[in-house]
């Protein structure tokens, strides 16, 4: 696993979820927790196989056209998801 991957799982682990977010709720195209769970899931998958690459890279659009719909102290959260689904993406 890359280190910078590894540096961002530790940091997204240690996070707790935001409170402003409501678990089971669908934010823009995402389910909150869903998204958080499945893009973990697949940043932790090495190598990542060839379907779960291609969901990752759906997920991870979605979740960047979902970002405005939540709420404004929870972005930071959800943008280091993101950064997590590229990182993951890119070995």
């Amino acid at each position: 696993m890359m280190r910078a991957l590894a540096d961002l799982l530790a940091a997204h682990l240690a996070e707790p979820f935001p409170g402003s977010v409501e678990k089971g709720a669908i934010y823009g195209e995402v389910d909150a927790v869903m998204v958080d769970a499945d893009i973990y899931g697949w940043a932790m998958q090495d190598p990542l196989r060839g379907a779960d690459r291609q969901l990752l890279r759906k997920t991870t659009g979605e979740l960047r056209r979902s970002l405005q719909a939540f709420p404004v102290d929870a972005r930071p959260y959800y943008e280091r998801l993101l950064q997590i689904a590229q990182a993951a993406g890119s070995r």
